[in-house]
């Protein structure tokens, strides 16, 4: 039986790339981009690792975003930070066998 789940994506206080998570095991992901700020962030994906890829369009307020492909990694790129602290959250349902 699936459960929900949720793991924090790590956001930089400055332009650069967070720490990628393995979200392999989550169907139905969904993002949630939270706080107050100036800036813009890109979501990016990875099926091995090495080569990431942009998922959609630069998010540059607080709301949710749909991650509708299989990808293993997620992370949260901040191609520009002028104010705040924004945060990133990603949730799914885990159909791991317990």
């Amino acid at each position: 039986m699936a459960r929900p789940e949720k793991l924090a994506l790590e956001v930089p206080a400055q332009v650069g790339v967070g720490q990628a998570v393995n979200v392999f095991r989550f169907r139905d992901k969904t993002v949630q981009i939270s706080g107050v700020f100036v800036g813009a962030l890109q979501l990016e994906g990875s099926l091995d690792g090495d080569d990431f890829a942009p998922i959609g369009a630069p998010l540059t307020a607080p709301g949710f975003v749909l991650v509708p492909m299989t990808v293993e990694l997620l992370r949260v790129r901040v191609t520009e930070l002028t104010s705040g602290a924004p945060n990133a959250a990603i949730g799914g349902f885990d159909f791991r066998a317990f």
